[in-house]
């Protein structure tokens, strides 16, 4: 088939844009907080309410380990079928103060061009560009290029637990030629990012226990305290600064390519941004900003990420810990698998003398890479250059964890409507409306650009 004419559809975008982001407001004035069920359904709601009334398919469907997945189709031409991944509950990292906004989190006003709500650059802002991606053409009068089919995810768990099993369920409604996932932004250049990886987690928690109960601290020369043992164990995992000295721990980690690090050193990076948050005057092994943009993608970590024994009343307590737990967050790269990782810390522990500590497993994924040299990636590219007039940023590598992995083998690249400082998950986080304009229009000459790829 001729490649499709974009021209109607675009304008469509143009005539109609009021009224998309009248309607991405309203999504955003629903609080689809993970902590609140009711909102979460109505969010659920709202989503497929909004994908028929553009004239697509949308049914809710409640899945375990989650809240209600809404899974969509906008039947296009052609035998061509594009994936769109998104999410729609928000405050997926600590979200600050309320106090701290220009207009409430959930008020979702329009300030100077941008437009503040709660998760409205993660990710209802995506969310909502898909769906009008997609009316688009309908509004032209035209029948989508390709069949759009979409996920929209809402967690209970940062881990997506529930993630796995609906893809496996579904694979025949799922089947598609590439995906778009939704994590990404334009940085301070006007550059989009296309995101072609992300990082898988090994979430562990370590418990030690050395007594029965706590016991009287005037036996501390003669009784083990699990606070102590734990302690001793945590530091066989890793060096003071953070290096991790397990055995075989990143043995199957994917170097980057001579070509990937040349990509990567196209990726802004400021360090000076970083360094003045953490308040710190340099990095861990005194990277460089170009050193430190590689090393944060490409490096798998380990994160003691919390410490709990004994008690913490504030009052002078005389006791011998009994328990004492730890939690690890540990970021695996491509290459790595979780399982084999898992093997080799508890061989590592047990060779240490702490084969008695126990390990709970509270969250696992898989990293997942996308090759740079896929012809799809060429062609959100070429999308991205016709739309926004700049070169687009191919980022091989990122430090983002998720879960794309379960998907389908299929080509994977991050597209998004924000930008690097909207605030994501903190307060005043925004879009700009223009972003959001262009966002649309990309999806609409990637839809085009799919339906005649070889």
């Amino acid at each position: 088939m001729p490649k499709p004419d974009t021209a109607a559809a675009l304008a469509a975008v143009d005539k109609h844009f009021d009224e998309f982001v009248e309607e991405l407001q309203q999504l955003c004035r629903i609080r689809s907080r993970r902590q609140e069920p009711e909102q979460m359904e109505a969010t659920a709601e709202f989503i497929a309410g909004s994908v028929r009334r553009w004239g697509g398919e949308a049914e809710i469907i409640p899945w375990e380990q989650s809240y209600p997945y809404v899974l969509a189709e906008v039947p296009g031409e052609g035998d061509k079928a594009l994936l769109h991944f998104t999410h729609y509950d928000v405050e997926v990292e600590p979200a600050g103060d309320d106090a701290d906004w220009i207009s409430p989190p959930y008020a979702a006003e329009i300030h100077d061009g941008r437009l503040y709500a709660r998760g409205v650059a993660d990710d209802k802002g995506v969310v909502m560009s898909r769906i009008h991606a997609a009316a688009a053409w309908k509004l032209a009068g035209l029948t989508p290029p390709v069949t759009n089919r979409i996920i929209f995810e809402g967690k209970k768990w940062l881990h997506s637990p529930g993630l796995g099993s609906f893809v496996q369920a579904h694979a025949d409604r799922l089947a598609s030629d590439a995906a778009l996932w939704e994590n990404s932004w334009l940085d301070g250049e006007d550059r989009l990012l296309l995101k072609l990886a992300e990082k898988g987690v090994l979430y562990l928690r370590l418990t030690a226990q050395t007594l029965p109960r706590d016991l009287t601290s005037q036996n501390t020369a003669l009784l083990p305290a699990a606070t102590a043992r734990l302690a001793a164990a945590l530091a066989q995992l890793q060096q003071p600064d953070g290096t991790v000295t397990i055995p075989g721990f990143a043995d199957d980690a994917r170097p980057p390519t001579d070509e990937e690090r040349a990509l990567l050193e196209k990726v802004a990076f400021d360090g000076d941004f970083l360094r003045k948050r953490a308040q710190v005057d340099r990095f861990t092994g005194d990277l460089d900003d170009q050193g430190a943009a590689v090393a944060i993608r490409t490096v798998p970590t380990l994160t003691v990420a919390g410490f709990a024994g004994g008690d913490m009343r504030d009052d002078v307590t005389l006791g011998i810990p009994s328990t004492a737990s730890a939690k690890l967050e540990i970021r695996l790269v491509p290459g790595q698998d979780p399982d084999r990782v898992l093997g080799c810390i508890r061989d590592h522990l047990a060779a240490t003398g702490f084969g008695d500590l126990r390990i709970e497993v509270m969250a696992t994924s898989r990293p997942n890479l996308t090759d740079h040299r896929d012809p799809f990636v060429a062609l959100v590219a070429d999308a991205a250059r016709r739309v926004y007039g700049t070169e687009p940023v191919i980022e091989p590598y990122t430090q983002w964890i998720g879960n794309q992995g379960v998907i389908a083998d299929l080509p994977i690249v991050g597209v998004g409507v924000s930008r690097a400082d909207s605030g994501v998950d903190g307060p005043n986080e925004n879009i700009r409306l223009d972003d959001y304009k262009a966002g649309i229009k990309h999806v609409i000459e990637v839809m085009a650009a799919l339906a005649v790829a070889e």
